[in-house]
């Protein structure tokens, strides 16, 4: 899952990289390496900028418990109004 990574693909989509803040743009090769060392980690999803893999983790598991809780047959009492 990469963040901004030096390619030519910002050029063909019409903003070149330059244009964007070089303090988030990752070299091609950095961002290889780093996706080849997740993989080798044993990581379903690498994002070679994360620093701290706890975000990842509170992420995914918020995002697992929301899943059960998308759909219902009534809105949540939360919707409802006072009588």
């Amino acid at each position: 899952m990469p963040g901004a990574t030096r390619t030519d693909f910002w050029a063909l989509g019409g903003l070149p990289v330059e244009h964007l803040p070089s303090e988030i743009v990752m070299q091609a090769e950095d961002m290889v390496d780093a996706a080849l060392a997740g993989l080798d980690q044993g990581e379903t999803n690498t994002i070679p900028a994360l620093k701290d893999i706890a975000l990842w983790e509170a992420y995914e598991a918020a995002r697992l418990a929301l899943g059960p809780q998308l759909s219902a047959t009534h809105s949540a009492p939360r919707f409802t109004t006072a009588a």
